[in-house]
């Protein structure tokens, strides 16, 4: 699963942690995490941390987290912890991290992104044209012309 950097000060808490991280087959690291949890108090401005970070914060200082954010933090959980919310919080971080392009995305032309898009709903629909037509908001005769075009672009380029 993820690399995660884990920089919690108390060792109750750090051994709890990191039996939860473990048991969803995360690797604890202490260089080039993909993913950082922190004490909140541990949490500097801007932080030099080039992957998400998560802080731990007491309830009495979700103020404190949210300023976190703010100024940078990915998010918080919020002790006393709760089952399943540190893999949920670390499944959505990751899941941000990598739909975060690195470099920018060409930009592809509308009939292109449009065309790809009634595809993989076609294919969700195990390819029924009226039932695709239906979730698209369009006419069946409107999604056999473009599924027309494609055919005939198809053809040219053989």
């Amino acid at each position: 699963m993820a690399r995660i950097e884990l920089l919690i000060t108390d060792s109750l808490q750090r051994l709890t942690i990191q039996a939860m991280l473990e048991s969803e087959d995360h690797t604890l690291v202490g260089q080039n995490p993909e993913l950082c949890l922190m004490d909140l108090h541990l949490w500097t401005s801007p932080s030099n941390k080039s992957c998400p970070v998560i802080v731990f914060a007491p309830t009495s200082q979700v103020t404190e987290a949210v300023a976190a954010m703010a100024e940078g933090a990915w998010g918080y959980v919020l002790e006393p912890l709760q089952p399943k919310e540190i893999p949920l919080t670390i499944q959505r971080a990751l899941n941000t991290k990598r739909a975060t392009p690195s470099a920018p995305e060409e930009i592809r032309p509308l009939e292109e992104v449009e065309l790809e898009y009634i595809l993989s709903v076609l294919k969700k629909v195990k390819n029924n044209q009226a039932k695709a037509a239906r979730l698209l908001g369009i006419g069946r005769n409107t999604l056999w012309r473009k599924l027309k075009k494609r055919h005939e672009a198809q053809s040219d380029h053989d």
